[in-house]
């Protein structure tokens, strides 16, 4: 692991733009800090890799491959992510938004197991986050209640935010990927872990369809499938066990509930749901007979159904279902009264509204996620081209400043040798200033072994300085190619950017307005279906006086 560089960092984020206000998290591989954006002025909590511990680097590309899947998305169940990006020496960095709530795990400690119809209810809201991150070619794996945050601030009572999206893994591993290799790292928690995921199997979504079945019996049953506190001895169970079932422990279950638990929860992942959609299908159907059946009626014993907690979509529709039938029965040889009718009215139209903002809002969303799969494909794999040429630039460079060294030691080492060759020569040119007579060649032939060493070794020196300069200009032309590269990915990396400013934010800001156009039909159709019952509840009270 290299070495990490001690860091200000409130003096490093105030630079990007944030305050530090308090660390409010702090686990093996990152921290967490509550911030004040200064751009946007608003709270986020900032996520911060760890640098100082093992496999930094992975943990680190992990968090970007967070920020790369994260970065735009819109979506009412999944936490908000703003901006990100890696920190010097390494360390990565995103902001999320900032939740105010609890989550899941507080809520079965202190309340155990939840009633059908809200853990349904739950269910539904994570299937819908899932089912984004799959689509945009990421797998949660570690899908489990402390991950389930119950905002204070939703639309609705128990308003879900799937969080924690800093173990995300893309579809597959590969050397392009901005991530290390996922698919031999068993992450996630062991009591909702998936079996394959236990012999480092790579990471599908299916994987994700096993922890959510696991977290689905949960919320039903009050405890996990295989519950214990060894780790290992829980991983041996999901892969050997068969889980109890649900409908011994939870008697009255809709079929439809007991079945797509069992089904995500198969050992095989061959055997479980092909897809999110497929287990959205059989929730809502569950949460349909969760509701309740119809309500037989006469004057004397009309029995008045109750009225559901804002947000429960299939209880609201059951609520206006069941009046609009009670009104039939009872009026079913005349009209009913004008106040009844055109409240009935009102729910129909309110429906029929609803059910098309559904199909557009799924529309919409799909075609985001569509474009956003596109483009964190891309991302990732110039993010990582970028990183390998970074590497490799360094490298050039390292090598080019040792060829540089080197060539400065052999020109000092040839001037060194000029020198002593220039005083070796210096009793030659004496010889010259005397008589022949009294010449000693025998004296003379002496100093020329000196000079002959001396040329030979300067003969070497300018054969090891050619050889340097080759390699010096072969070693400068790979820099500037790799340079060059550099410009290109770069270049790519800032047209991918503005493609994400423009189309992919339009079609995400479409996606949100969509949503919100669900939530306003939702929100119609509690009202008129308030309405209605008001309304029957006066005209059954009206009759059974005068039936009296």
């Amino acid at each position: 692991m290299r070495p990490q560089p001690r860091l200000n960092l409130p003096a490093e984020f105030l630079r990007l733009g944030y305050v530090l206000l308090s660390r409010i998290g702090e686990g093996a591989s990152a921290e967490v800090w509550e911030a004040r954006s200064s751009v946007a002025a608003r709270t986020v909590a900032l996520k911060i890799s760890r640098g100082e511990v093992p496999e930094a680097e992975s943990i680190a590309a992990r968090l970007q491959t967070a920020w790369n899947v994260g970065r735009g998305l819109r979506h009412p169940h999944l936490v908000e992510t703003f901006d990100g990006g890696t920190l010097p020496g390494g360390r990565a960095w995103i902001a999320m938004e900032r939740l105010v709530g609890r989550d899941l795990q507080q809520v079965l400690d202190t309340e155990g197991a939840l009633k059908p119809a809200r853990a349904v209810h739950l269910g539904l809201q994570v299937c819908e986050a899932l089912q984004v991150l799959h689509r945009r070619g990421a797998v949660h794996r570690d899908v489990k209640p402390e991950n389930i945050f119950l905002t204070e601030d939703g639309p609705w009572g128990d308003h879900a935010r799937l969080i924690d999206l800093g173990v995300l893994a893309l579809a597959s591993d590969d050397p392009e990927k901005a991530h290390e290799d996922t698919g031999r790292v068993i992450m996630g928690t062991p009591l909702y872990l998936a079996p394959e995921l236990a012999y480092g199997a790579t990471p599908d979504p299916r994987a994700d369809l096993y922890s959510f079945g696991a977290l689905l019996y949960h919320l039903l049953s009050g405890e996990p499938p295989f519950p214990g506190d060894d780790p290992l001895e829980v991983v041996q169970r999901h892969v050997t066990e068969p889980v109890r079932p649900l409908s011994a422990l939870v008697p009255a279950l809709p079929s439809s509930l007991v079945d797509i638990v069992h089904r995500c929860l198969e050992k095989d992942p061959l055997e479980r749901p092909e897809s999110v959609a497929e287990v959205l299908a059989q929730l809502e159907r569950a949460a349909e007979f969760l509701a309740g059946g119809f309500d037989s009626i006469s004057l004397r014993q009309a029995r008045i159904p109750a009225v559901p907690a804002a947000g429960i979509l299939a209880e609201w529709r059951h609520l206006a279902a069941v009046l609009e039938r009670n009104v039939s029965l009872l009026w079913v040889n005349g009209a009913p009264p004008d106040e009844v009718s055109e409240a009935l009215e009102w729910v129909q139209d309110s429906v029929e509204v609803l059910d098309r903002s559904l199909e557009r809002r799924a529309a919409r969303r799909e075609r985001a996620d569509a474009l956003a799969r596109k483009r964190i494909e891309s991302q990732t794999r110039l993010l990582a081209q970028r990183r390998a040429l970074t590497a490799a630039t360094t490298e050039a460079r390292l090598f080019a400043r040792e060829l540089h060294t080197r060539l400065e030691r052999g020109l000092a080492r040839r001037a060194e040798i000029d020198q002593m060759h220039r005083a070796a020569l210096q009793p030659f040119a004496d010889v010259g200033e005397r008589a022949i007579e009294g010449f000693d060649p025998i004296g003379l032939t002496r100093l020329h072994g000196p000079v002959r060493t001396l040329l030979a070794a300067r003969n070497e020196v300018d054969q090891d300085l050619k050889l340097a300069r080759t390699e010096e200009r072969d070693a400068a032309e790979q820099l500037a190619l790799l340079l060059a590269e550099e410009v290109e990915v770069d270049s790519a990396l800032a047209e991918l950017r503005l493609e994400e400013r423009d189309v992919e934010r339009r079609l995400e800001l479409l996606a949100d307005e969509a949503a919100d156009e669900v939530l306003v039909a939702q929100r119609a159709l509690e009202n008129a279906s308030l309405k209605l019952f008001l309304a029957f509840t006066r005209a059954v009270v009206r009759l059974g006086g005068a039936a009296a």
